[in-house]
Parts: C-alpha cells; structure tokens; sequence
C-alpha cells in the first residue's frame, strides 16, 4: 500500500513538472485520434458508395446479357436451350449471393412466356422501391435501387433491365437483380477494423516519434524555468539567447530584457537603502554635534561652573546661534522632503527674473559687505524676463547659489550675475572669483551632506545645493557648474520663457 502511495506520488509530481509537454502530448493524440475518425468515417462513406456503384455497373452488365439470351430464347421458342442456361443464373445467385428474377411484363400485347419466367411482378408482395424500378424497366429504362431490404433483413442492391421482343422490340418483361451486398459483403466491417487498427498503430508511432523531438522544445523550456528560478532567488546576471527569432527565443530576450530592469531596479533598490542608511547617519552626526554643545553649556550653567555675568551671556548667546542652525538644517530638510516628494505641488505663476534678483541682490550685497565684495548684475533692457514658478523656491534657490559665492570669494572680490535671452529660453550665470572647487568634488556638490571642508563652510548643512538643484528641476529648468580651483566657480541656470500671460490677466 505504501508503495503504491509513493508510486502515485512520484507520476502526480511528473505529471506537475512535465504539464506542458504531456499537454502537447494529450493534443497531439487528441488531434491524430479525431483526424484518423473523420478520415475513416470518409473513407469508409467513400468505400461504400463506390462499391455500390461498382457492383450496380456489375449487375447491368450481367442483367443485360441474360435479357439477351431470354429474348433470343423467346424469339426461337427454346424452352430447353432456358434450361440450361439456367444453370448459369444458378451459379451467379450461389456464388455472387444475387437472386436474378425474370419477371412477365403483364401490360404488354405479348408478355414473356411462362416457363422463361421465374417471379412475379406482384405489387401487394414487392416492396414499394422494388416494385417502382420493374415499373421503369416496362418503361423500357434500366433503373437500380440500393437501401435496407425487409423482406431480406439487410441492405441489397436491385436492377432492373428490360427485356425486349426482337421483332417488335416491346418490352415484354424484366430481369430483376437483386443482390444481397450486405455490410461484410462489403468488406466494411474488415475495413473499419483495418482502420482502427491502423490509427491505433500510427498514434503509437506518432507518440514516440514526437517524444524524441519536443525533447527539442521541452529542453529549452526547461532553460527558461532554471532561468525563471535563477531570477527569483536574486540572480540577475543575465539570460544567454541562442536564437533569437525563435518563439522561445523572443521569450528568453524578455527574459533577458527583464533581468537586466531587475537588476537595475535591485542596483537603484540598493543605492536608495544606502542613501538612506547614509541620510540618517548624516542627519544623526549633524544633530548630535550641536545637541552635545547644548548640553554642555546648560551643564555648566545648571553646575553653577560659569557665575561671570559676561560668561553667562556668553554662553546664552552660543547656545541661540547652536539652535539656529539646527532649526535651519530641519527647516532644509523638511523642504528638500517636499522638493523630493512627487506628489507635491508647486504654485506655478508667471514670474518676473529681474524682480527675484532685486531681491537677491539685496540680501546678497548686505552678506557681502564685509568682505567689501562687489555683486554686478547685467540683466536685459525693457524685459522682465517671465517665467512660470514660484516666486519664494526660485529666490530660495538663487539665494543658496549667492550665499556660496559669497562666502568662497575672496575680500575685495566680485561676483557676476548676468541673465541673456536665447531662443525663448532664459540663461543665468552666478560667476565668482573665490577659491573654486578640486575636480574631485564637483561631481558630489549636489548631493545630500556634502560639505566642502574649507573653514568658509564650516556652518553649511551640506544640503542647500541640493535643494537649489530639485528646485530647478521642478520647474522645468537646469542646472549646471564649472569650476576651475583658485580662479573660481560659475553656476548656469536655464528656464522657458513664460509665453501665456494674457491667460494671468
């Protein structure tokens, strides 16, 4: 009993694993089973009526050749010459199971004798068929008919070939053939067996014969299903395609095609987790360094260590400019959070470049007073220079490239901001002559933390160009730098000029 379990068992897994090809299996038997059925039905169909016609072909001719002989018998009065002929009539209806009846035609003017006759034409006893076609036969006409018989319990074949008067050529009676080709007469049962027996045979073969070649097709499916599991368990190295305009082969290339988005998917996955592992450490570092300033001062305030009123307010003035710059780093994230969020919304609006700038260059110039640095700006005559945005991000975002260049130049120094129109796209450029960026930097200036060392940046969150990148990015614009150590750094920025605004008035 266990054995027979485990038996069912192991056909039950074939059966899963191999479902595919077993259903090309089951179709291909299926499709030979019915065709070999619609052909032997045909066939056999075909058979019949052929062998019907055949064999009615047969019984004219022989229907005819003893009307002759039994018209030449009446015509020269030999009865005795009929009797031995009779012994050939016997013969065909023992041998070919043929009845052959001579019938008198009753309605002519001379009838066939009776001694050449050896049936009677009687309508109560014939059947209805038989009866029309030795009716046709008086009508001097050769007429057969084929179809299950009553009166013999099976199907026959009947002719009927007119005897004539070789003198007045009268037909004076009939000779009545009347066959017995019943179904194995026919060799129809033999045939239908031989049939069988051969769409038994030719599924056998066909059977074996397509299991050596979808070996072709069941291989490469295989492939695809230690590719598909190869792919599961993380393994996106790639599909090797053969041929690649088969059907299989186009299903490996999307196979192929698919590994290659996974990966790149699983490359981005990883590059997201690790930018967030480094965001919360980066975040971490950054808060916990004024936090421990913080508690350190109220320490020493609460211990009662610092008592010089100067000291104190000190100390109280340290510890406003340490909580300012955490607000400022949580006031950044918090709108490089919404910058980065794609369901986030900006207030689009047509904006004038020049009237962002008047208020950037005021802040800029205060920042830069110091320092005694000079901010020229070179803005078009008679144009506004309107674009789509928000008025606050857009000054948010030049105010960040402003501030940089501020505090990398040098004193006494300049700084260019300069706006030109070209082809309905404004251009900005921020130029400083500061200290300008190693070559090995700039490729990380916008990303998150990233801070430049030297002691003029002491103080930045190592967010703000990233914010001014997704704020030029959101409106549709870009940003670019190019920056040469020791001579200085220009930022360009580019956006569409605003072309509806008779759509705002």
């Amino acid at each position: 009993m266990r054995c027979r379990k485990k038996l069912f068992f192991r056909v039950l897994r074939f059966i899963q694993k191999n479902d595919v090809i077993i259903r090309i299996y089951l179709s291909f038997a299926f499709v030979l089973t019915l065709m070999g059925i619609i052909v032997g039905f045909v066939f056999m169909h075909l058979y019949e009526q052929n062998y019907i016609h055949f064999y009615k072909e047969l019984l004219i001719d022989q229907g005819q050749i003893i009307s002759k002989r039994v018209s030449a018998f009446e015509y020269k009065n030999k009865p005795s010459l009929f009797q031995r002929y009779q012994t050939y009539i016997d013969e065909i209806e023992q041998t070919e199971k043929t009845d052959v009846w001579i019938v008198s035609n009753e309605d002519a003017s001379h009838s066939l004798s009776e001694v050449f006759v050896n049936a009677e034409a009687d309508e109560d006893v014939l059947q209805k068929e038989t009866y029309e076609i030795l009716t046709t036969a008086f009508h001097n006409e050769i007429a057969f008919y084929s179809d299950y018989d009553r009166v013999y319990g099976m199907t026959t074949l009947s002719v009927a070939v007119p005897i004539t008067d070789k003198e007045t050529g009268e037909v004076i009676g009939a000779v009545m053939m009347v066959s017995m080709v019943d179904r194995q007469t026919m060799g129809i049962d033999e045939g239908k067996q031989l049939i069988t027996f051969s769409v038994f045979l030719a599924l056998v073969i066909a059977v074996v014969i397509s299991m050596l070649f979808t070996r072709s097709l069941s291989k490469p499916l295989e492939k695809v299903g230690k590719n598909i599991a190869k792919m599961a368990n993380g393994d996106y190295s790639g599909i090797e395609v053969k041929r690649k305009h088969s059907q299989i082969g186009i299903i490996e290339k999307s196979l192929d095609h698919l590994s290659g988005e996974l990966r790149k998917t699983s490359e981005e996955h990883e590059k997201l987790e690790q930018a967030r592992r480094d965001f919360f450490a980066n975040v971490s570092h950054e808060l916990r360094t004024p936090i421990t300033v913080l508690r350190g001062y109220t320490e020493s305030l609460t211990d009662g260590v610092i008592e010089e009123k100067s000291q104190v307010q000190e100390l109280h003035y340290r510890m406003l400019q340490e909580c300012q710059d955490m607000e400022r780093l949580v006031d950044d994230l918090f709108v490089l959070s919404k910058m980065q969020n794609p369901d986030f919304q900006i207030e689009m609006e047509p904006v004038s470049l020049i009237q962002i700038f008047s208020d950037v260059l005021r802040g800029g110039r205060m920042l830069g007073k110091e320092k005694g640095l000079l901010i020229e700006a070179d803005f078009p005559e008679d144009d506004p220079c309107m674009i789509m945005g928000d008025y606050g991000r857009l000054r948010q975002m030049f105010f960040v490239i402003v501030d940089n260049a501020v505090k990398f130049s040098k004193e006494q120094g300049k700084i260019e901001i300069r706006i030109q129109k070209q082809t309905n796209r404004y251009h900005i450029s921020i130029r400083d002559y500061g200290v300008g960026i190693a070559p090995e930097q700039l490729p990380f200036i916008f990303e998150k933390f990233y801070t430049s060392k030297m002691r003029q940046n002491q103080k930045g969150t190592g967010l703000g160009l990233m914010i001014a990148k997704q704020i030029a990015l959101r409106h549709g614009g870009e940003i670019q730098v190019e920056s040469t150590e020791g001579e200085g750094t220009v930022f360009f920025f580019s956006f569409e000029e605003c072309a509806c605004l008779d759509d705002f008035e």
